[in-house]
């Protein structure tokens, strides 16, 4: 199937969202409960944790403070005066890093910071012989662990649910089809006050699962769903005129793998499957390639790698794009002279579903890297939203299944969930469904074209999901089985 962006789909669009954003999530209230405790206990033993290095008291909100020692605290939500987190840090003798941002007036200016990524980079530095192969300074650790667990707090465990006249309870909210440049759905807390951004659920990290694990299907049912395979890796590929990449993505090849393997010199015979996936290098080669596909440079590739945890200087993270150019030429050669080239001249981009973005920002005798990095990202993660959203409208308005209409319940930019009835033969139906839904011909100028395929997970929540390797009633049966046979985890074991 071909498809068209059009003002008519995206209103229909708009009315199947309203009818999704009314079903909710179900909430497991006793896990909810015990996963809110453990949230509380962890912020004490990290406050704790700061306090015992730094020698004075460590506390979040005016209201927590102590009655004696006020003069020797430290309020984690001060931004200013005497007990905010940057004058004691400066006090103690810290080597607070400065973050260029934003003024009111727009002009960028460098501030000294407290905030993520300044707490980030001073976790890997070598402060007070605290070294990074340890783990990093173990109060500043605490301290973003309790930034971690306060946002899953208040974003997330002390936000409204919706509970029915069945006694179930919801996390609903509210979709826009033209809530970002690209064509991506955006997502906030539902109309009548209720829940919140259902995209932005944490997945990675040790805290992920507490969280993840409190979405559940309803009584009687399972979740299941279905995520589009390297979804911008194609256009990107496409776009760059790679055939062998394409026929990679075809074949199912670990890109990832053999990318790290070129880009550090380690043979791919060095390392077991799974030891290259846990690895380091299949880590940073994934972030290298993303990186050079959208114009990142050594700079920005530093500060995102902090971020996570990961102290790479900005001259070798440049060292490992340029390596990346070396072995994809054709990304900037191709991709991004096309892009640069047409936003020149027509300062438009359309993508293969007609799309179209205007960048009139650019301005004369300057390299505009701002706009031309977002005009690099623009196509392919606009084809990827798009993708999804033609195949979530086919489920909603066309599908033969009453099953889709009533159990759609997700959506995440390149993936879909349902909370279905444990019924083999038409979770099996729906998965069929669902490859129809997707069978998305995707065609760009050049004469590339390809069908962007999708893979299948099941589980009881959204943490403890597994793939589904077959799509036939048997194999189905056997994974559910599976699934239902697993035994309890404790939170304790999850973050372990």
């Amino acid at each position: 199937m071909q498809h068209v962006i059009t003002s008519t789909y995206l209103h229909n669009l708009q009315w199947v969202y309203h009818k999704i954003d009314n079903r909710g999530i179900c909430i497991n209230r006793d896990e909810m409960q015990i996963a809110k405790v453990y949230v509380d206990e962890e912020i004490n033993r990290n406050c704790a944790i700061a306090s015992a290095q730094w020698g004075c008291t460590v506390f979040i909100g005016a209201a927590n403070a102590p009655a004696i020692g006020k003069d020797n605290s430290v309020n984690l939500n001060a931004t200013q005066g005497e007990r905010a987190l940057l004058k004691k840090l400066q006090d103690i003798g810290y080597e607070v890093p400065k973050i260029t941002k934003r003024n009111e007036e727009g002009d960028y200016e460098q501030k000294f910071s407290t905030g993520e990524l300044s707490l980030q980079k001073m976790l890997v530095a070598d402060q007070f012989n605290f070294r990074a192969s340890k783990g990093g300074d173990p109060a500043i650790r605490a301290v973003l662990a309790v930034r971690e667990l306060g946002k899953l707090k208040s974003s997330y465990f002390n936000c409204r649910y919706y509970t029915d006249t069945k006694d179930q309870t919801y996390y609903l909210t509210n979709y826009n089809v033209a809530g970002t440049l690209p064509g991506r759905r955006s997502s906030r807390k539902h109309t009548f006050g209720f829940g919140n951004n259902a995209q932005n659920f944490p997945k990675h990290g040790r805290l992920a699962k507490v969280f993840r694990r409190c979405l559940v299907a309803r009584p009687g049912n399972i979740l299941l769903f279905v995520d589009l395979k390297s979804a911008d890796e194609w256009s990107v590929s496409a776009l760059s005129q790679n055939m062998v990449a394409l026929r990679e993505l075809e074949t199912g090849v670990d890109r990832h793998t053999n990318f790290a393997s070129a880009i550090f010199g380690i043979p791919l015979n060095a390392k077991t499957k799974t030891e290259w996936k846990e690895s380091i290098e299949r880590y940073l080669g994934k972030k290298v390639r993303h990186g050079n596909n959208y114009g990142m440079r050594g700079p920005r590739m530093s500060d995102s790698l902090a971020q996570e945890a990961h102290s790479i200087p900005p001259a070798q993270c440049q060292f490992l794009l340029d390596r990346a150019d070396a072995i994809e030429p054709m990304v900037k050669q191709i991709f991004h002279k096309y892009v640069t080239d047409t936003v020149n001249r027509t300062r438009l981009l359309k993508t293969p579903f007609k799309r179209e973005r205007q960048f009139i920002g650019l301005r004369p005798n300057d390299a505009n890297s701002k706009i031309f990095n977002e005009a690099f990202a623009y196509i392919p993660a606009s084809v990827t939203a798009d993708d999804n959203g033609f195949a979530l409208f086919f489920m909603e308005t066309e599908s033969i299944l009453d099953l889709a209409d009533r159990f759609l319940i997700h959506e995440c930019h390149d993936s879909l969930g349902f909370d279905i009835p444990v019924d083999y033969d038409n979770i099996a139906r729906l998965c069929e469904q669902l490859n129809r839904a997707y069978s998305i011909l995707v065609r760009f100028d050049n004469g590339i074209e390809f069908v962007i395929p999708v893979e299948f997970e099941m589980g009881f929540n959204f943490a403890d999901t597994k793939t589904l390797r077959s799509l036939d009633t048997a194999s189905i049966k056997l994974l559910v089985e599976e699934l239902q046979a697993e035994e309890y985890k404790t939170i304790e074991q999850i973050v372990a």
